[in-house]
């Protein structure tokens, strides 16, 4: 331990001598595995309490040697080598406009990453979230609502996995920090209402300079100790980014009011006006225990913290670009384009970024595999059919057809669907079920073609459509009918449109017909027996003959 405070002793010794520290001399001080996690605190503690920066590389000389650039005879030389020829347009390079082409020829510009590289841009990341992290939970309103998300997780109201970090390589276990809970919260919502306390007497004019003075220092160690029992519940940074937004907008709102205070002076016209806005003013300081002046500076160090932060993760990203398109290569002809199937993969890369504890001694590239084919494989599933089937479904159906083209090479043949369930060792039924639901379905109004005349739908026969000539004849043998009731009378043709069911479809039987004309079933009888010979008479049923030859051919 003695060893290890006199390297940090030295690092700020030349931080201060210098005024920064690079990231490349931050990561030689911190070693590549079995690193104590209060090691990075107390370097980042040390570098904030003496201002030192951290830079990316040393800045460059005030004054620099100028470099002369070609003489007038030296570019009339360039000219006459070049016979003083203008370049055409066929003779000028040609640039494409394949997406896919331009994506791998810039990809093929960034070098590959050493696991040096690797691991020092692993360090800087690690650095640059710890600082911005630290910076925004500085302020007291940020600290607040991470007390309140860390007591919704001891309270068993927010899942435990999806709110807190669990890092063995931190020495972080689930255990650890569930056992931690309790007294830091304790501790947390104590020294919190002892420094909105202290805040108080700070902004009270009455205070005097000595007292301001000692509130001042212990609210500040309150501070940093607040800080230092946030983070060993290792809350995740996701929920640490939407507090910057927050305090940003706190920042704008309390320099507008301030300008507002001083266009209205001391104007006795505007009294309740300038009166709401100093108490507008007053709720923020509070909520904030920031004045105006330091939150904005505090926006301007977190906010380019995290560009930093954001920068060196793109670093490393970018460096692992050819390995999504190496896998992404394996998924094509899958429903996805290989644009979409390279952006997903993108996705998945940068998961791992995120999730990278370069301690373990895995290389980047065999930990961001997983992550990779987990997003292509995931985008898969959920954009690439019109009917969502699950991913367990994808992988089963992604066996068969394996399977499929190993039997088609075997056999010379298309397999049948029992050989296909034997070699898979699945029911007949379940191969069969799993075939179904890979096919994909097509538009009935996809256009057939090069033109957009005709869809498809329209090649597709209608079985449940009627016959146009059968319609026709039942439209006209309805006509017929109809013409011939006419002829009978009132009762008689009603009795036979119940009877025959050429109203609604539905044949009444002679008692239903009964109660509805308030008669007996014997009259009905006679009714329809007397409207069925008018109808046999040669003068009415020659009209019908056609239609009954045309049903008994």
């Amino acid at each position: 331990m003695d060893h290890l405070e006199k390297e940090l002793q030295d690092l700020i010794a030349k931080g201060m001598a210098q005024g920064y520290l690079t990231y490349d001399e931050v990561n030689d001080y911190l070693p590549d595995e079995d690193v104590n996690p209060d090691k990075l605190d107390n370097l980042l503690i040390a570098l904030e309490e003496r201002g030192i920066e951290l830079v990316e590389k040393p800045p460059k000389e005030e004054f620099e040697e100028v470099v002369p650039g070609p003489s007038a005879d030296e570019l009339q030389q360039e000219i006459d080598a070049q016979d003083g020829r203008i370049l055409t347009a066929e003779e000028l390079p040609k640039l494409s406009d394949d997406p896919i082409r331009m994506y791998l020829s810039q990809m093929a510009e960034i070098p590959l990453l050493t696991r040096e590289e690797e691991i020092s841009l692993a360090k800087k990341i690690e650095v640059t979230r710890k600082r911005f992290r630290r910076t925004v939970l500085s302020c007291d309103y940020a600290m607040q609502v991470a007390v309140q998300t860390l007591s919704r997780v001891h309270r068993g109201d927010l899942p435990f996995d999806r709110t807190i970090k669990v890092s063995l390589t931190e020495r972080l276990t689930k255990e650890q920090i569930l056992a931690r809970m309790p007294h830091n919260l304790t501790t947390l919502a104590h020294l919190l209402a002892t420094n909105k306390r202290d805040f108080a007497q700070l902004i009270r004019k009455s205070t005097d300079r000595e007292e301001r003075l000692r509130a001042r220092r212990a609210f500040l160690r309150r501070r940093r100790k607040c800080l230092q029992l946030v983070e060993e519940m290792s809350l995740r940074t996701r929920r640490v980014q939407p507090l910057m937004k927050q305090l940003e907008e706190f920042s704008q709102r309390m320099d507008q009011i301030r300008q507002e205070l001083r266009a209205i002076g001391h104007n006795p016209l505007r009294k309740d006006e300038r009166a709401n806005l100093r108490r507008e003013l007053r709720d923020l300081l509070m909520l904030t225990q920031e004045s105006p002046r330091s939150l904005r500076k505090r926006c301007q160090t977190f906010r380019t913290q995290f560009e930093a932060y954001e920068q060196v993760k793109r670093q490393l990203s970018s460096g692992n670009l050819r390995l999504v398109v190496s896998i992404a290569k394996k998924y094509r002809n899958r429903g996805l384009s290989f644009l979409d199937l390279i952006q997903e993969g993108n996705t998945g890369l940068m998961r791992a970024v995120d999730k990278y504890e370069y301690r373990r001694g895995f290389k980047f590239s065999t930990y961001a595999t997983w992550w990779i084919r987990q997003a292509i494989t995931r985008a898969i599933a959920d954009q690439a059919r019109t009917i969502r089937i699950p991913v367990h479904m994808i992988d089963v159906l992604s066996k068969l057809r394996n399977i499929q083209k190993r039997l088609l090479q075997e056999y010379r043949r298309e397999p049948t669907t029992e050989e296909v369930a034997r070699r898979a060792g699945l029911s007949l039924d379940e191969v069969k079920r799993v075939l179904d639901i890979g096919r994909h379905p097509v538009s009935l109004d996809r256009p057939v073609g090069d033109g957009d005349d005709c869809c498809f739908g329209e090649f597709i026969e209608d079985s449940s459509s009627e016959n146009p000539v059968r319609s026709a004849n039942n439209g006209i043998l309805r006509e017929k009918i109809e013409s011939l009731l006419k002829t009978l009378t009132y009762r008689e043709r009603e009795i036979i449109r119940l009877r025959y069911g050429l109203g609604d479809g539905y044949t009444y039987t002679l008692e239903e017909v009964g109660r509805i004309f308030r008669v007996t079933r014997e009259r009905v009888r006679q009714i329809e027996a007397k409207a069925v010979r008018k109808l046999q008479h040669p003068v009415r049923s020659q009209q019908l003959a056609g239609f009954l030859r045309s049903t008994a051919s």
